[in-house]
């Protein structure tokens, strides 16, 4: 039975390693994000083995109108999520915290939620969602929005895992330092990128490929694997 996956946050970094690995097994990808070009340029490489579609994960008639055309979908990779602004505790912004908030835990809850009602039985049915080792340690400084929303997700996981039991399994990884997109906000120059590297036990980031294939393995062949949490970060903490 050939799965129907469906990826959040799969225009590029994480997201879209995974779509290829999905589509290298034959299987069809479903890919959501909210920027236009980057789907292009994912289905232009992709091919018919890809579908698009432009949605905002926080919006929530946006997630449920997209998930009108998600008829036989078999998985899920909720990945979408953002870093959000540095803040300071003494100067801290609302409307950025509820943004963070707002795609991070309760779009990944909406994008779930849709998922269930949607899905068709497959024999790996499973869902994978994109936590953080800032969910455990709270994340770098002046990005406590983000490591709450991680530590959310966590939380979440065991709860769904229990819950979609034993028909869907649920689990999480946890990334460390990945080079993505999202670490050009905390870390622009080789040099900022060069000491993060030093604080990790592999001397290195990570790369959205290696993600991606704890990504496979969870989603088709951990077949008595649910609510657990696998850090993929290089022995970073």
């Amino acid at each position: 039975m050939t799965a129907k996956v469906l990826i959040t946050g799969a225009g590029s970094g994480i997201g879209l390693a995974v779509a290829r690995r999905v589509v290298a097994r034959g299987m069809r990808a479903i890919l959501w994000d909210i920027s236009a070009a980057a789907l292009q340029a994912a289905q232009d490489e992709l091919g018919d083995s890809a579908e698009v579609r432009q949605v905002d994960v926080s919006d929530v008639r946006a997630v449920t109108g997209a998930a009108a055309s998600l008829e036989g979908v078999s998985h899920l990779v909720n990945n979408a999520g953002i870093l959000g602004r540095q803040m300071d505790w003494g100067d801290l912004d609302p409307s950025e915290i509820a943004r963070v908030l707002a795609i991070n835990v309760t779009g990944f809850m909406q994008v779930a939620s849709c998922f269930i009602a949607a899905r068709r039985p497959h024999s790996t049915a499973a869902i994978v969602n994109m936590a953080s080792i800032a969910g455990e340690n709270g994340g770098a400084p002046g990005f406590a929005s983000y490591g709450a929303s991680k530590g959310a997700i966590i939380a979440l996981t065991r709860a769904m895992a229990r819950d979609f039991a034993p028909e869907v399994r649920v689990n999480a990884l946890a990334p460390g330092i990945i080079d993505t997109p999202i670490q050009e906000a905390v870390m622009a120059d080789a040099a900022a990128r060069a000491r993060a590297a030093e604080g990790i036990p592999m001397q290195r980031m990570g790369s959205p490929d290696e993600v991606a294939e704890a990504t496979e393995w969870l989603l088709f062949d951990a077949a008595y694997t649910t609510g657990e949490i696998i850090r993929i970060a290089g022995g970073r903490r």
